[in-house]
């Protein structure tokens, strides 16, 4: 980028129903790549867009973290503005902020929260955003499973082989929480980061638990021997990326103060 060029922090809201994921790719429709084609028609060609972590097509987003890089005299509740207006309406920029110039979305994030939501009973209007589940599901076993899972593990057998050939399979999750109601489960996962389809994985895992599928025991043993877990991918509808942590205490405040409430639309 040129030397001139300014950084600023975006928070994002998006559906990722239409989308092959985060990343920009050549081939496809993506977030970032529809990002960049509006950041190119308001800025330039010289721009940069980066985000806070890769997504699976068809994950949603909340407040997704991302950094823009241009070469603009506009205020940032203009570059909001604007670029909302260039935006397809399932992508929403909620936040437009100047960040140092150091500053980067994903090398500088020390943490990161997913929420997951399933629906117990058969939904029409929802089916785009939740993983609809009708079997009984037992809720204390399935907590039991996931309190197995907090702390640093070795989460090989909760991402792709090919995954672990190219990076660290450890990874520290903070807290696994389900909170259940009559018509949905939501569960939350915050980790240091997070492997491709292991909040995912996680979630298939836990399910199966609940149907009595898998024991407790089972997935203590999947974190000390890998195994193959593809059956017990969820889908990608139910999955939202809900924020990016930059700071230790916000991240500590967030895991003790925030409640989580079953249903993520009003």
């Amino acid at each position: 980028m040129n030397i001139h060029a300014k950084r600023f922090k975006l928070i994002l809201e998006f559906d990722g129903s239409r989308y092959s994921g985060w990343q920009k790719q050549d081939d496809a429709k993506t977030i970032q790549g529809s990002l960049l084609k509006a950041a190119t028609a308001l800025f330039g060609a010289q721009v940069d867009v980066q985000g806070s972590g890769r997504t699976d097509a068809g994950v949603h987003a909340l407040h997704f973290t991302a950094h823009l890089e241009a070469q603009t005299d506009l205020p940032p509740q203009e570059i909001r503005q604007r670029l909302n207006e260039l935006l397809p309406g399932d992508i929403v920029i909620l936040e437009c902020k100047r960040a140092g110039p150091r500053f980067h979305a994903r090398h500088n994030c020390i943490g990161r929260s997913y929420c997951y939501q399933i629906a117990r009973h058969k939904t029409a209007l929802g089916r785009d955003y939740v993983w609809q589940v009708l079997d009984p599901l037992d809720e204390k076993r399935m907590q039991e499973a996931a309190s197995v899972l907090v702390g640093q593990h070795d989460f090989t057998s909760f991402t792709d082989r090919q995954v672990v050939k190219k990076k660290s399979p450890l990874v520290m999750v903070n807290t696994c929480q389900i909170v259940a109601t009559e018509d949905l489960i939501l569960f939350r996962i915050v980790g240091s980061h997070f492997l491709w389809k292991m909040v995912r994985r996680i979630v298939g895992v836990l399910v199966a638990v609940g149907k009595g599928q898998l024991a407790v025991a089972e997935v203590q043993h999947f974190l000390q021997a890998p195994v193959v877990l593809q059956q017990h991918t969820a889908p990608a509808q139910g999955l939202f990326f809900e924020r990016a942590f930059y700071d230790q205490e916000e991240l500590d405040a967030f895991l003790v103060g925030d409640k989580l409430r079953p249903g993520l639309f009003r």
